[in-house]
């Protein structure tokens, strides 16, 4: 008998997310849904359901909240200012343990990764995370194994990508992983994303951009943490 359930997608939602370390995976992944060989549902959840105002400002009004979905078969954890707190946050640790011994596939974008980290998801694993918190990662679980300009580490029942954009190209490589190549190819047409399922190594920030990030935006975002 054919399966008919949906491969379920969750989307997760919280105060302080990265606007693009959500929308383009979930873009990504909705553009999919329409396309797939089996039946998909990508949703977005909060952790209670209630709209979020993200790191830029953007307030979003979630699909629901994660504890009311269906067992998700993947979750896509963003990352975004909000981390600190939810890095912290014992509760949603628990969560994601939980969901990651159900057999969901866990994948984070950003500095999402740090969650898993805290949550010991990454505890001997491969990962990496945005360049700018690598040092972080390495420093507060060194029982993890950072992982230096990849777009994205595919673990196996763990996905972790570099920074923002790079959740794009994660995405596309789930496409690939869950369903073909060229099903990812076709997707990344509609995106007009340069995506190819060999090009992982290639960090998109080169040396002289991130000069200019240091002297400029990150002293920036360094301040809004509080200087943590």
């Amino acid at each position: 008998m054919t399966d008919t359930r949906p491969f379920r997608i969750t989307v997760l939602l919280f105060d302080g997310v990265e606007e693009l370390d959500f929308t383009g995976p979930w873009e990504t992944l909705r553009i999919w849904q329409t396309v797939a060989a089996r039946p998909v549902d990508v949703r977005t959840a909060s952790l209670d359901g209630a709209p979020v105002r993200c790191s830029l400002g953007l307030t979003v009004t979630p699909d629901g909240g994660i504890d009311d979905e269906p067992l998700p078969d993947l979750v896509v954890h963003p990352g975004g200012a909000g981390i600190d707190a939810l890095h912290a946050d014992q509760a949603h640790l628990a969560r994601m343990r939980a969901l990651a011994e159900r057999g969901t596939i866990m994948t984070s974008v950003c500095n999402g990764a740090m969650v898993y980290a805290a949550a010991g998801l990454l505890d001997g694993r491969a990962a990496t995370s945005h360049w700018l918190v690598l040092d972080e990662l390495a420093g507060q679980h060194p029982e993890v194994e950072v992982v230096r300009d990849r777009r994205w580490v595919d673990t196996g029942p763990v996905v972790t990508s570099a920074g923002v954009t790079a959740g794009i190209d994660m995405a596309l490589h789930l496409v690939d992983r869950l369903e073909n190549t060229g099903a990812a190819r076709a997707v990344a047409g509609v995106l007009e994303h340069p995506w190819d399922p060999e090009v992982d190594l290639v960090s998109a920030t080169s040396p002289e951009n991130r000069r200019h990030t240091l002297a400029t935006i990150a002293p920036v975002m360094q301040a809004a943490r509080g200087g943590a």
